[in-house]
């Protein structure tokens, strides 16, 4: 049996992609490997996000390069392509083929019928729907569930529309059927995400539909945690807000960046919602949902944005509505409205900003975990490490937010266990079974 390497980068929908791959070349008889130096072929996903998430992948597919050897192919994809083929096509001779987002099923046909260097990145999008069952690669009894591709909001300081495309929501009974499927697996935590996945069934059903999907996924038997992520402000109703109200334990857990407070730069940014309606939307959320964990994102250093801007968006901060959060500098997009600005802001400046925020939330953070000392939470399990056991509770999602360390022999008690937390220190919690 043939085996693939796939290196995957970037964002949970990149996941989702090279899961779906990885079922796609089983279903062709191949078999996949994290070692890429026993490879038959080699797959780099890559992200172009952001500045550093460009220089990861271009580094990493450096790093993957170093494994070729006779006929082992390295085929490049993903969002980096999407944006910068043709360079990468130009200065990296030792890629054979570049794909760019909506390209990945290609890829079982490539390995067959090997071609020479080439670039394709026609129709933007992802590998939603392949005709195979997807090879997980997430821990624990957590998978992700992808609800749609593409974005149609006209962010001024995002790619992200030119890089996947417009809107893409996947058909309900498609979500349903995936859905069920991973619960028959074992999996007990869904993950929902998308682009925007408020917007989910605009394209399709003609209206946002998201409040009548959450009602019939949370009617899948064996599910006990279902997380929405990449929740836009402007798509969150009241519908969504009144379901998750609902079912609190089923639903304990809302990602939604706003980017920024301050009403000039929310304008400049294009985010539909200035700071009166996003105060009143994270308050009403609190008040109905006063046991959810809270997430959200802010950019600082944006084209213009002042001192006093940026003080208004740290007292934001202080002011302690968020759980977790994450504070990420302005990164200057080519083809962007933003990216074109002659207010451009130093990189120290963003440096020190970025720093300050997150010291803030620190101070935040650290009051709120300390609260829970003493609280007895269930711990969704996800890997070893030497003589400890790490997961999170339901407060957290996985990859991004704090971890809950536990001893070695919680792993005998399943997938979920109960634990009495016991300390907090910098985003991690410990703890012992009860």
């Amino acid at each position: 049996m043939k085996k693939v390497s796939i290196i995957t980068l970037g964002c949970a929908k990149n996941t989702n992609d090279t899961e779906n791959l990885a079922g796609l070349l089983k279903k062709k008889g191949y078999d996949t490997t994290d070692n890429p130096d026993e490879a038959d072929a080699i797959v780099v996903h890559t992200c172009s996000f952001i500045e550093a998430a460009k220089k990861e992948s271009v580094q990493a597919v450096l790093e993957a390069a170093k494994f070729k050897n006779g006929t082992k192919q390295l085929i490049v994809s993903g969002c980096m392509v999407q944006q910068h083929g043709k360079e990468m096509l130009e200065e990296l001779p030792e890629v054979d083929a570049f794909l760019g987002t909506g390209q990945l099923a290609q890829i079982p046909e490539l390995l067959e019928k090997p071609r020479s260097r080439f670039l394709d990145r026609r129709d933007p999008g992802g590998l939603t729907d392949p005709d195979a069952p997807r090879e997980l690669s997430t821990k624990g009894a957590m998978a992700y569930v992808r609800l749609s591709e593409g974005c149609s909001h006209p962010c001024s300081f995002c790619v992200i529309p030119k890089l996947r495309g417009g809107l893409q929501s996947r058909p309900e009974a498609i979500v349903l059927r995936e859905a069920r499927a991973l619960a028959e697996k074992g999996i007990e935590e869904l993950v929902l995400i998308g682009q925007d996945t408020g917007e989910w069934g605009k394209d399709i059903y003609g209206e946002k539909k998201l409040p009548e999907l959450l009602k019939k996924l949370r009617e899948v038997k064996g599910v006990r945690w279902i997380r929405l992520m990449y929740m836009h402000p402007f798509s969150f109703t009241p519908e969504v807000l009144n379901v998750m109200a609902e079912s609190p334990e089923l639903f304990p857990y809302l990602d939604m960046p706003l980017q920024h407070i301050d009403n000039e730069v929310l304008m400049s940014m294009k985010r539909h919602m200035g700071e009166k309606d996003l105060r009143a939307l994270v308050e009403n959320i609190r008040k109905k949902l006063p046991q959810a964990s809270l997430r959200t994102t802010f950019i600082v250093g944006y084209p213009g944005e002042t001192d006093a801007q940026f003080e208004k968006l740290n007292q934001f901060v202080k002011d302690g509505f968020f759980n977790y959060l994450g504070a990420f500098t302005y990164s200057q997009e080519e083809a962007t409205p933003a990216g074109i600005a002659k207010n451009q802001i130093p990189e120290e400046v963003k440096n020190f900003r970025q720093e300050t925020i997150q010291a803030s939330y620190f101070d935040t953070a650290h009051k709120q975990g300390s609260k829970r000392i003493g609280s007895i939470e269930t711990i969704a399990l996800e890997d070893t490490e030497g003589d400890t056991v790490v997961g999170r509770t339901r407060w957290e999602a996985p990859e991004i937010d704090a971890i809950v360390r536990l001893p070695a022999k919680a792993a005998r008690g399943g997938k979920f266990v109960k634990a009495k937390i016991t300390g907090y220190d910098s985003f991690e919690f410990s703890g012992e079974i009860v």
